[in-house]
């Protein structure tokens, strides 16, 4: 026989957030565009190696920046879904944490500062971890129920 499990009615917050991270996500790949084309990178081609120009530089960065995301998206997915199982509106809050966290890491790696990406970088990283181990406990309350 099967278990069922019943969502709280706060878990829209998680999904709403979920969902629209995906905008997100599309958007930064936009982002790259103007500098690959600034910098003549053709497809298939990912990277500049070595980097020569300042619009190398410029598109490199700017791709990493969106490459780090989609790195750690799924965890984020992950995460926010699990823990928003037992926790929705903390897990809401902690992913919109996570998005502004990525979008000030995205936003400073693009100025071509590398080091602009770390202030981003702790809100994001701490956010994601705190859902990861509210999902985890998520997960083991649900498992001993």
């Amino acid at each position: 026989m099967a278990d069922t499990i019943t969502l709280p009615k706060d878990f829209g917050y998680v999904m709403a957030v979920a969902a629209s991270s995906g905008i997100f996500v599309m958007a930064q790949g936009a982002f790259v565009m103007g500098p690959r084309k600034k910098a003549k990178v053709e497809y298939p081609a990912l990277c500049v190696w070595p980097i020569k120009t300042e619009e190398e530089r410029m598109y490199m960065c700017a791709q990493r920046a969106h490459q780090n995301w989609l790195e750690t998206y799924p965890a984020f997915l992950a995460a926010i879904t699990s823990a928003g199982v037992s926790y929705p509106k903390t897990a809401a809050g902690l992913g919109v944490v996570w998005i502004i966290g990525r979008l000030a890491y995205a936003s400073g790696y693009r100025t071509g500062n590398p080091d602009g990406r770390l202030p981003g970088a702790g809100a994001a990283a701490l956010s994601l971890l705190s859902l990861m181990a509210l999902g985890t406990y998520s997960g083991i309350k649900l498992a001993m129920a």
